[in-house]
């Protein structure tokens, strides 16, 4: 059964709960490429849609990908309808997804090997492009003092800051093996059945953004172990539902402040409250101004960086690349954008080139 090897075929069932909302264009990639990816690992796949649109033409879309289950719930956010699906979910293996990804050759094997081989919770190395030139942001430590780190390094970069961002960036990406972290992306999380059980469900006070961060905060501090897969490559588009939120920045400020004040202690409310108006995140100082990124010139590096705050946290980037990829030119929105290119000499990081540029 592919290189899960140690489980036997007929005894695993992997149960993807994908929550929809007016997701019928993307949802049936994410469905297609999970059957195929599931049936080349041989387990037995289970499909269980939530759907949340509350349209009738938007849910005959969704039954049109035949899912074992459909669930048409009302819509109260991401939190609430993966846990309706884990609620009725069969498999021994849950993968808690969002519709708008799509498994690339050897995900789903991966995934369920690094679960069975001992994470209590899995993700996959998330990449914007079929052919993996870009990847996504890792997973961003949740803790009270590493987010105290990141505001103070929004507000003062420093270049031991930023190397310690390309670092970890690269010890990620870089990966060949499972590897632990201290937190995972939302886009797609995949864990035993009865890990779920023992975790618990989402909170649903959480409409949209940071669901799963408490979730996985809670269980790491539980003593659950966290490992991104990296042989799992996971293609995600993010955005789809919620450009249709006009207030979508509203709800992630809303959910960010409820985490805070769950998570956080008072006096690191308080620092944080301080510190985080003052974060000058258009400052370009150091930075050459570019037309775009089709324009940051070629450079041997192995690793590069772009982000809309100077100090590169969360990034976007690329390995072993001469040049920013024309991938990169899909995900550049309207606004300030910030790159560099680095090379590892003797385990240090030494920096190529920093460019600056504005999107409109």
């Amino acid at each position: 059964m592919g290189r899960v090897g140690r489980v036997e075929a007929d005894r695993v069932k992997v149960s993807l709960i994908a929550v929809c909302h007016h997701s019928s264009k993307v949802v049936p990639g994410c469905v297609r490429s999970f059957r195929s990816e599931a049936a080349a690992a041989g387990v037995a796949p289970e499909v269980i849609v939530v759907e949340h649109s509350e349209d009738d033409r938007e849910a005959a879309a969704v039954e049109a990908v035949e899912p074992d289950t459909i669930l048409r719930r009302p819509n109260r956010g991401y939190a609430a309808g993966l846990n309706s699906g884990m609620k009725v979910a069969t498999g021994d293996l849950l993968f808690l997804a969002n519709p708008d990804i799509e498994f690339l050759t050897g995900s789903v094997d991966a995934l369920v090997e690094a679960v069975v081989g001992g994470a209590d919770v899995a993700g996959p190395q998330l990449l914007w492009d079929r052919g993996g030139e870009v990847f996504l942001p890792v997973p961003d430590d949740p803790s009270p003092i590493a987010e105290l780190l990141r505001t103070v390094n929004r507000r003062w970069p420093t270049r031991r800051a930023l190397a310690r961002t390309i670092e970890r960036s690269w010890k990620v990406w870089s990966s060949e093996k499972p590897r632990r972290v201290p937190s995972l992306r939302g886009p797609l999380l995949a864990l035993r059945r009865d890990t779920a059980a023992r975790l618990g469900p989402m909170d649903e006070e959480y409409f949209l953004y940071y669901e799963e961060t408490e979730w996985l905060w809670r269980a790491r501090r539980a003593g659950a172990g966290l490992v991104v897969a990296p042989r799992s490559r996971v293609v995600h588009r993010w955005g789809h539902s919620t450009r249709r939120t006009g207030d979508s920045a509203v709800v992630e400020e809303r959910s960010r402040r409820r985490f805070f004040e769950r998570n956080y202690p008072r006096p690191f409310r308080a620092l944080l409250q301080r510190l985080a108006p003052a974060i000058p995140r258009r400052s370009g100082s150091g930075f050459t101004e570019v037309a775009g990124p089709a324009d940051v010139p070629v450079v041997e590096a192995d690793i590069w960086l772009a982000s809309i705050v100077n100090s590169m946290q969360p990034s976007i980037g690329g390995l072993k690349a001469s040049r920013i990829p024309p991938a990169v030119r899909e995900i550049v929105g309207v606004d300030r954008w910030y790159a560099v290119a680095a090379r590892r000499v003797n385990r240090r990081w030494r920096l190529q080139g920093r460019w600056t540029w504005r999107t409109s």
